[in-house]
């Protein structure tokens, strides 16, 4: 099964990924870190390399942070370069984790679900006055 790390400032990460179990039920192999004013850059480096090596049981991990340019996808990032395991994606919201958790399991490659999980994300954010016209 694909593992799944949440990355965001604050306690956005617990949030959004309890916010999906009460639709999918208790998830597996998901890690979440949140980034607290008072936390060092290298402190979340390490948890981060702990976090994917824990969820990573040989099928990929999808990687996903708040905002680009944020330090969470910064320290992201500094590890896709050296280490190619993982899908980074920034921007998280409740439609992106959905589908990974709900369709991870389909025997799809992690690079499959990264787009289907980009797909959702920005399928799910809409102006719903436009929508009623």
């Amino acid at each position: 099964m694909i593992g799944i790390v949440v990355m965001t400032h604050g306690a956005l990460a617990d949030g959004i990924v309890n916010a999906c179990e009460l639709v999918t039920g208790p998830a597996k192999q998901v890690e979440t870190l949140s980034l607290k004013r008072e936390d060092n850059i290298d402190d979340l480096s390490t948890a981060f390399e702990a976090a994917v090596k824990k969820v990573d049981t040989g099928d990929g991990v999808l990687v996903f942070t708040d905002l680009l340019g944020g330090s969470p996808c910064n320290v992201a990032s500094m590890h896709l370069r050296t280490s190619h395991g993982f899908q980074l994606l920034t921007g998280v919201n409740l439609p992106m984790i959905l589908e990974a958790l709900i369709t991870r399991e389909q025997g799809m490659p992690v690079e499959e679900l990264a787009q289907n999980c980009r797909n959702a994300g920005t399928d799910g954010v809409k102006l719903i006055n436009e929508l009623l016209g």
